[in-house]
């Protein structure tokens, strides 16, 4: 896509409606009214809008299922000030037909705006911890328009995360999944019985081109196992146990899970310690607590800093958590047992490490790197469903992290696929 500004025609007339270039592929997203509806909810005020403007939000590939910009805002209230604001616009990406349709049929964006529009509101209601997740100010069903966070001090961070960055990620998770707890616990319900569509699997399915993207994923990693000497036919094999992790479980407390939580799905700011908030729900599940806390370990530390670190780290996750709980008066057999932790963890480690590997080869790609690869139809297309192959092993030689991380995710799947009859299974 050209970083070119796509400007929105400034309208004085109310009826105006406004449209993106046609090369673009997208139509319509938002018309002027909307934009003034908009601006009315983030200013909390009635308002006449001015001026609008949207453009790409960054050179680079910020996400892998959505095309992402910056709405530029100019509204005037009643008092005849003229207040100048940005915001977060999330839409199907529509300028690369192949990945919007795909994303269409996948249902991941549906899933989101099913996420904010019906089960955000319950999650927040009475709820009066730290926000863990951005302010969403409208969503339709090819566009959600968030609170711009970046304006706010928010950033994402290197894609290996130190102590600081993982302890307050962790307590984003652990206040999600307390306000699922807490939600429930009115509720008399579980989420998934209440919504069940909005936790229907997107990311690891048996069937369909989700299913390809995953065979090309597992095609990739088996070819970096043989090129560093390991069974490729076994790394083949384990991958296929991925599917047992993303059910909710039988014996566990579960919670609504984010289900993506690669770097750039966390942002942070400049405290000391630094806060944090979890973006794109594109892959909720309804999940044991320790599915996403595995999962964010697996793909935004090494491996040296969990052998080290991760008890630690579940300590700290678990304490956020009760403490949540606590603030909010919830003191009964509901609270999940330390041990859901520690026992949790250890089922969903072997899916955790599949889906670094899965993953990887993708999210650690140089951000201009990914979106000259995936907003090209002719290269999204070769790379997401056909042959990664190739594509890995040559980057991995010329990007020593790119090529240290994905070397370290597939010797570790290696490892535990020697030993697979002896691991715990997601109960």
């Amino acid at each position: 896509m050209s970083t070119a500004a796509i400007c929105i025609k400034e309208s004085l007339d109310k009826g105006t409606s406004n449209v993106f270039g046609e090369r673009n592929g997208i139509y319509k997203l938002l018309s002027f009214e909307e934009v003034k509806k908009v601006a009315k909810r983030v200013l909390s005020a009635d308002v006449d809008l001015i001026k609008y403007t949207i453009r790409p939000y960054s050179d680079g590939k910020l996400g892998f299922l959505g095309s992402h910009y910056r709405l530029c805002v100019v509204a005037g209230t009643h008092g005849g000030k003229a207040i100048a604001f940005s915001l977060f616009l999330k839409a199907v990406p529509y300028e690369v037909p192949d990945q919007a349709e795909y994303v269409l049929k996948k249902g991941v964006f549906k899933q989101e705006t099913k996420f904010y529009s019906d089960i955000m509101p319950l999650l927040c209601k009475g709820y009066r911890g730290q926000p863990w997740a951005p302010a969403c100010y409208m969503v339709k069903e090819n566009l959600i328009v968030f609170e711009e966070l970046c304006g706010k001090g928010y950033s994402m961070r290197d894609k290996l995360f130190d102590e600081t960055l993982v302890r307050a990620g962790l307590s984003a998770i652990a206040r999600l999944h307390a306000a699922s707890l807490l939600a429930e616990w009115h509720l008399g319900v579980p989420f998934n019985q209440l919504y069940p569509d909005a936790f229907e699997e997107r990311a690891f399915v048996h069937k369909g081109m989700t299913r390809v993207w995953f065979e090309a994923g597992v095609d990739a990693a088996a070819a970096v196992a043989e090129h560093l000497g390991r069974d490729p036919d076994l790394v083949r094999s384990a991958c296929e146990q991925v599917y047992h992790a993303m059910r909710p479980s039988c014996t566990k407390a579960n919670v609504v899970s984010h289900g993506d939580l690669w770097g750039n799905n966390l942002m942070f700011n400049n405290d000391i310690p630094p806060k944090c908030l979890l973006v794109d729900y594109q892959l909720l599940r309804y999940s044991p607590l320790a599915h996403d806390v595995a999962q964010f370990l697996y793909l935004c530390t090494d491996r040296n800093f969990r052998e080290t670190r991760e008890s630690a780290m579940l300590h700290h996750y678990y304490e956020t958590l009760c403490e949540t709980l606590n603030a909010h008066e919830i003191r009964d057999a509901r609270r999940p047992a330390w041990l859901e932790v520690v026992d949790g963890m250890e089922e969903q480690r072997l899916a955790a490490v599949i889906t670094a590997v899965v993953y990887f080869p993708t999210v650690l790609m140089d951000e201009e790197l990914g979106a000259r690869v995936m907003n090209d139809p002719a290269t999204y297309a070769e790379y997401y469903f056909r042959n990664r192959k190739e594509f890995v092993l040559s980057n991995m030689k010329k990007d020593p992290l790119y090529e240290r991380r994905i070397s370290e995710a597939v010797v570790e799947l290696a490892e535990l696929a020697s030993r697979l009859d002896q691991l715990p299974k997601p109960s």
